[in-house]
């Protein structure tokens, strides 16, 4: 799933913690940033200010039910 560009990140990351398994920020090259670690939040937050990398990323969850969690953080 693609995330949204207008989020507020530091909401985003507050909800991934409430999230029951992993979730994943996946670049194009194949790298997966763990959302729920502290040093992957910080990427992340990098990352985000950066929209043309945000858009070229997708979100990868453990739990289907996590998704429901972030679902106002998603595309389509």
């Amino acid at each position: 799933m693609r995330i949204r560009t207008d989020i507020n990140v530091m909401d985003f990351l507050r909800q991934v913690k409430k999230c029951h398994s992993e979730v994943l920020f996946e670049t194009p090259e194949g790298d997966s940033i763990a959302l729920k670690s502290t040093l992957s939040q910080y990427i992340f937050c990098t990352i985000a200010q950066n929209i043309p990398l945000l858009e070229s990323g997708s979100i990868r969850f453990s739990d289907r039910a996590d998704e429901e969690i972030l679902k106002d953080y998603l595309c389509g």
